[in-house]
């Protein structure tokens, strides 16, 4: 099993596993990642050169994702737990990978938050497609369950995005839209009967890989009964975290934007995301999206330029992305190419 598991990884990282002697699944997750970068017992010349942040992320994510796809026998129960809570969904996009340090995690609640038209859903319907992908190109090989709450769910645009990806990877041969499964729910009771009941068949069904509600504010931002809001939101909450711990999936739920009341020194208000304080302690990580003002040409179209920033994560740090939407999905902006710079000619005194 250590053989197989370590043969399926890229050259450079099985040789940081072997040279820090950590071989099996267990050890890597359990291990901590200073140690991989340690090199106080390493030639500098061997390690440092090929050791960085991003490799052990890779390391660990493997890991994870092996143990995930593992059956346990029944030995293994009596054995101390590793954690394998480090799955992560790549978003099809390098710049947001790096800033999320590889992706979606298959760990609590992922919230999204953002103003209307800034490109919330553009990402989940690529999040939709990438957990479809094979381990090796940072999905799950699972499926994806999409509530809708507000508008019909968008598949057309799915179609495109499908079609990008199934040119970018041809030897796949995935059909992408087989495995999104679409609900509309648009009002609190429907929507927490659908979780509570529905929700649990299709996952026992089919390898759910991600769960979407796209949005949650769309359904309890108008209640005038706060203490009812709360205890459906906690409810919807407690279904969704057990479904994650339950079957190594990720959760993403949207958020909107409102304005803050409070004002404080005649400055202007500012956006903040739905629901208060009840909802925001559900949740395990916060990304905001918004728009840039700025711009960016691609061939006669000129793009608003996006970024997504982390507020709040436990492993990963507070960072800001920026990408772009267009029909090919969600990119990277690209980098200008680098102006020839022209030698100066020598003046003689």
């Amino acid at each position: 099993m250590t053989t197989n598991f370590l043969e399926q990884l890229p050259e450079h990282i099985r040789e940081i596993a072997k040279q820090v002697n950590v071989v099996t699944p267990e050890e890597i997750l359990t291990t901590p990642k200073v140690q991989f970068l340690d090199t106080r017992s390493k030639s500098l010349h061997s390690l440092v050169r090929i050791c960085t942040p991003d490799d052990v992320r890779v390391l660990k994510d493997a890991a994870a994702k092996w143990l995930a796809e593992t059956p346990m026998s029944a030995d293994s129960l009596f054995k101390p737990l590793a954690n394998v809570r480090w799955s992560r969904i790549t978003f099809g996009c390098p710049a947001l990978d790096r800033c999320t340090g590889g992706g979606i995690v298959t760990r609590g609640i992922t919230e999204i938050c953002g103003a209307s038209g800034v490109g919330k859903t553009q990402l989940l319907l690529q999040l939709a497609v990438c957990v479809q992908l094979p381990l090796h190109l940072g999905g799950l090989a699972r499926g994806v369950a999409f509530i809708c709450t507000e508008d019909a769910f968008p598949s057309r645009r799915m179609l495109e995005i499908s079609k990008v990806f199934e040119a970018r990877y041809p030897k796949e041969n995935l059909n992408f839209l087989a495995n999104v499964f679409v609900e509309q729910q648009f009002e609190v009771k429907p929507l927490l009967e659908c979780v509570s009941n529905r929700l649990p068949q299709l996952m026992q069904q089919h390898a759910i890989g991600l769960i979407i509600i796209d949005s949650v504010a769309a359904i309890f931002r108008l209640f005038t009964d706060y203490d009812e809001r709360t205890r459906d939101m906690r409810r919807l909450a407690n279904d969704l975290l057990t479904y994650a711990d339950k079957y190594n999936c990720a959760v993403i739920c949207i958020n909107q934007m409102t304005s803050s009341s409070a004002t404080r020194d005649d400055k202007p208000m500012q956006d903040i995301p739905c629901l208060g304080l009840q909802w925001a302690h559900l949740g395990r990580t916060r990304l905001i999206v918004s728009k840039v003002p700025k711009q960016h040409r691609l061939g006669d179209q000129l793009i608003t330029v996006r970024k997504l920033e982390i507020m709040y994560s436990p492993e990963t740090p507070n960072n800001v992305a920026e990408f772009l939407v267009t029909s090919e999905g969600v990119v990277d902006v690209p980098v200008p190419p680098l102006e020839p710079t022209h030698a100066h000619k020598k003046i003689r005194l």
